[in-house]
C-alpha cells in the first residue's frame, strides 16, 4: 500500500512545545504603573512561527462593530509588534503611532492579510491605514483559509472577544474616575492594570491565531505548487525504459520496465500489456550474468514496493 502522507491539524499545531514556551510570556505582568500614564501601550512579542518574507497580518480590536479601534497587532516576519490604547483621549497619539509603523514595513510587504475583512475594512479606512496600503492593495481575509477560534484553544486566553467592549468600558469609566481616597487611587490603579494587561496580551494572542492561519495557508498553496510541478516517476520510467531498449541496453530497459510496472496502477490494461511485452523481451536478450544482476535489482525494487 502506498504511504498515507498526514497533516498537522490545528488543534496539533496549537499543543506544539514551542507555543507552550510563548505562552509563559503571557503569566508576566506586562503593563504597570508607569503605563497607565502614558496614552499608548507598544510591546514587542516574539513568536515561535515566522511569517513568510513580504507579508504582513493587521488584526484590529474595538469597542465593538460601531466604536473606536482600541488596539492593533501587526505581524510581521516573528514579531507581533502591538499598540494598545491606555485611555480614550489618547487616541490621536496612538492613531500616529500605529500609522507611523505601518509606514515603516509596508516597502518591504506586499501581502497584507486581516480577519473577517467586510467588518474590518471599514475600521482600516476609517482608521487611515487604507491611505497608507491605498486602494488598490488587496487585505486578504484570513476567515477564508481558516476559523481562529479553533485555534490556540489551550491557551489561556485572559479574556474572549465578545469581551472586549466591556473591558474597555469599565476602563473608560475608571479614567475619568475621582476617587477621595488613597486607597480608592490605588485600587483604581490595580483594576486598570488588570484590564489594560488583559486587553494587550488579547489582542496578541489573536495576532498569533492569525499568523497560524496565514502560515497554513502558505503551506497549502506550497502544497499545490509541488504537486502541479512533481514528477511523475511511473511515466519517467517509461520513457528512461523504451530509449534505453532503442539503444540496445537491455538490461537497464528491463530495470526500468520493471520499476515502471512496480509503481504504477493502470487504467487502460493494453498500456500495461505492452510495458510487461517489452520487458519480456529485454529479459531474453540478456546474458546470463546480465540477467542475475538485474534479477537481484528487480527482487529490490519489488522488496522496496511492498514496504510502502
Amino acid at each position: 500500500m502506498p504511504r498515507k502522507r498526514s497533516r498537522k491539524t490545528l488543534l496539533e499545531i496549537s499543543s506544539q512545545p514551542e507555543l507552550w514556551i510563548f505562552s509563559n510570556l503571557l503569566i508576566e505582568d506586562w503593563v504597570t504603573k508607569d503605563d497607565l500614564k502614558n496614552p499608548v501601550f507598544k510591546k514587542k512579542v516574539s513568536i515561535p512561527i515566522s511569517l513568510p518574507s513580504g507579508t504582513a497580518i493587521l488584526k484590529i480590536e474595538s469597542d465593538g462593530p460601531k466604536g473606536q479601534v482600541i488596539s492593533v497587532a501587526i505581524v510581521h516576519s516573528s514579531d507581533i509588534q502591538l499598540f494598545q490604547l491606555m485611555e480614550p483621549l489618547g487616541f490621536p497619539k496612538f492613531q500616529t503611532r500605529v500609522l507611523d509603523y505601518i509606514k515603516e514595513i509596508y516597502p518591504h510587504n506586499f501581502d497584507f492579510y486581516s480577519y473577517l475583512r467586510p467588518f474590518y475594512s471599514a475600521k482600516m479606512r476609517e482608521f487611515g491605514i487604507t491611505d497608507i496600503l491605498g486602494l488598490d492593495t488587496d487585505v486578504k481575509d484570513l476567515a477564508e483559509y481558516g476559523v481562529k477560534s479553533r485555534i490556540l484553544q489551550r491557551f489561556s486566553d485572559p479574556i474572549q472577544g465578545y469581551e472586549v467592549p466591556q473591558y474597555w468600558r469599565v476602563n473608560k469609566k475608571l479614567v475619568v474616575f475621582k476617587p477621595d481616597k488613597i486607597t480608592e487611587r490605588d485600587l483604581i490603579i490595580t483594576l486598570r492594570k488588570t484590564i489594560c494587561d488583559r486587553l494587550a496580551k488579547h489582542a496578541v494572542i489573536e495576532g498569533l491565531r492569525c499568523a497560524i492561519i496565514a502560515l497554513k495557508h502558505y503551506a497549502s498553496l506550497l502544497d499545490k505548487l509541488t504537486s502541479e510541478t512533481r514528477i511523475n516517476p511511473p511515466e519517467e520510467h517509461r520513457t528512461l525504459a523504451d530509449g534505453l531498449y532503442e539503444l540496445g541496453e537491455f538490461q537497464n530497459s528491463a530495470i526500468f520496465y520493471s520499476k515502471c510496472l512496480s509503481q504504477s496502477t493502470f487504467a487502460d490494461e493494453n498500456e500495461r500489456d505492452q510495458i510487461l511485452t517489452a520487458l519480456k523481451d529485454s529479459i531474453e536478450r540478456l546474458e546470463p550474468q546480465d540477467f542475475l544482476e538485474y534479477a537481484l535489482f528487480a527482487a529490490k525494487v519489488a522488496r522496496e514496493h511492498g514496504d510502502e
